[in-house]
């Protein structure tokens, strides 16, 4: 395995780059597997501090060091996966004697855990003022065919950059998108490591991103107090106000078998009566300056006294085309979004024949809801993109559209 970088030299008065940097480990030659100790990479913590993640690290943090090149340094913090009981984050103090290529690990009691992380000191430095001002961050795996109409519309609502953590996608996701001027993809490798790669997210776009919206590439943000994202997120601010949740409309599944490969606001447009049609959690845009790692999965846990508001959904909400089609659905249940199998699939099932739960998310999903998509039509005219196999390939994670209402 090849762990060197090679380390691009600056000059003194060069300006640093606004895009998010390369996550050089993950282009390691390296058979991940998601049930050994690992560090994989690290992030700028707080000044003096960095964050190292991780994976499959248990024991008791009172036995745990930070070993950054040859020294041993106090770990302040570590971070449990939302999902896994499992540390996954840890908050080390920076000494000042790193060096570039420099191992970054733990001591878990007497032993050292294996690392391919390596310090790149480029990314301890501050970029100054952030060049956007609304940016929105997605984790996806073989999603392409949902990128084209979630970019093109995010991009005319409001939002001025896009970042896609890509987890392993093998349907051409890079070459279909590669060259976007606002968008940009992450080579993020490592299973079960959403919340590690949503909290990257967050401290990168500190820098870069005044407000960081974080959700599914399945959800539509909807102005409906306006045309832009935003002017939404303008007009709601206050100085005391660092977080504005989106509440979810989840659309029905229309009891399609197999996805379509054309617009999703097009082809979903029905939903259950309110307020059975809300989803349960919401998607939130924060200010991640004023937010504190680990990230939550779609919201922010913020620095007092700073507060968060709930949009009334008059002003705006979220669209989310969760459950498109039993394929979909089957294969997130068999795979797994986060690695770990939801389902032993029954004998009375398969990936062309439903179950009844399926059926079921749909049931009573009788109201015809065109309202976002009627916004959505004057906002962007659609040309759906397919695979480079010219059909849609379908993922176990999620995707991003929208939704709408007005009927009860």
């Amino acid at each position: 395995m090849n762990n060197r970088f090679v380390l691009i030299k600056y000059r003194p008065d060069y300006e640093l780059p606004e895009k998010m940097p390369i996550v050089h480990e993950a282009f390691l030659d390296f058979s991940w597997n998601d049930t050994i100790e690992l560090i994989y990479t690290s992030a700028p913590g707080p000044s003096g501090f960095m964050w190292l993640f991780g994976q499959a690290i248990v024991g008791q943090t009172k036995d745990m060091f930070c070993l950054l090149g040859y020294q041993r340094t106090i770990m302040k913090e570590a971070k449990k996966s939302n999902i896994f009981n499992n540390y996954v984050g840890f908050l080390c103090h920076l000494p000042r004697e790193l060096e570039f290529g420099d191992r970054l690990t733990i001591m878990n009691g007497e032993k050292i855990v294996n690392s391919v992380a390596r310090y790149n000191p480029q990314h301890y430095q501050a970029i100054g003022k952030p060049r956007y001002f609304l940016c929105f961050v997605t984790t996806i795996r073989n999603m392409a065919y949902l990128v084209d109409e979630w970019y093109e519309y995010h991009r005319r609502v409001g939002f001025d950059h896009l970042i896609i953590y890509d987890n392993n996608s093998t349907d051409g996701l890079t070459t279909l998108f590669t060259n976007r001027a606002d968008l940009e993809i992450i080579r993020w490798p490592w299973r079960r490591s959403q919340n590690q790669a949503y909290t990257h997210a967050l401290l990168f776009t500190r820098d870069r991103c005044i407000w960081t919206l974080m959700s599914d590439l399945d959800v539509f943000i909807f102005p409906r107090s306006s045309n832009s994202v935003r002017s939404v997120i303008e007009n709601q601010a206050r100085s005391d106000i660092a977080q504005i949740s989106f509440k979810l409309l989840r659309m029905s599944h229309e009891n399609l078998v197999n996805c379509t490969n054309g617009s999703i606001t097009e082809t979903y447009i029905h939903r259950k009566r309110l307020p059975d049609a809300w989803d349960k959690s919401s998607s939130a845009a924060f200010i991640p300056s004023l937010a504190i790692p680990m990230h939550r999965i779609h919201e922010a846990q913020l620095l007092k006294p700073y507060k968060s508001i709930v949009l009334s959904s008059d002003v705006a909400y979220g669209v989310h085309y969760s459950d498109r089609c039993w394929k979909q659905y089957f294969l997130q249940k068999i795979v797994g979004r986060t690695g770990v199998k939801d389902w032993i699939v029954p004998k009375t099932i398969n990936i062309f024949r439903p179950n009844e739960s399926w059926r079921k998310l749909s049931k009573g999903a009788t109201i015809k809801d065109i309202e976002f998509r009627d916004f959505k039509r004057l906002t962007i005219i659609y040309k759906p993109k397919l695979s480079p196999l010219g059909t849609p390939i379908l993922h176990l994670e999620n995707s991003t559209s929208k939704s709408t209402f007005l009927e009860y």
